[in-house]
């Protein structure tokens, strides 16, 4: 039988030990997670600047480019 348990990073040396010392139990590595929080707090911090762009270009402080520079621009970069 296979059993995941998620335990907190501050507790998993602790449970790692409790769970080894029980005899015919077999423990894998632990996976490494991937870094959600790292990609949406990026993610947020790029919507909020695009924002704040927006905002900028609607009070006339910047100026926007024409739609065909930026699909251009954005064909080019694939």
């Amino acid at each position: 039988m296979e059993i995941v348990l998620e335990v907190p990073d501050e507790d998993a040396a602790r449970v790692l030990e409790l769970i080894k010392g029980i005899k015919r139990v077999k423990v894998k590595s632990p996976k490494k997670a991937v870094p959600q929080l790292d990609i949406n707090t990026q993610l947020a911090q790029d919507l909020r600047e695009a924002g704040r762009v927006l905002v900028r270009i609607k009070d006339g402080e910047k100026l926007s480019r024409p739609a065909r520079e930026l699909l251009a621009e954005l064909k080019d970069e694939l």
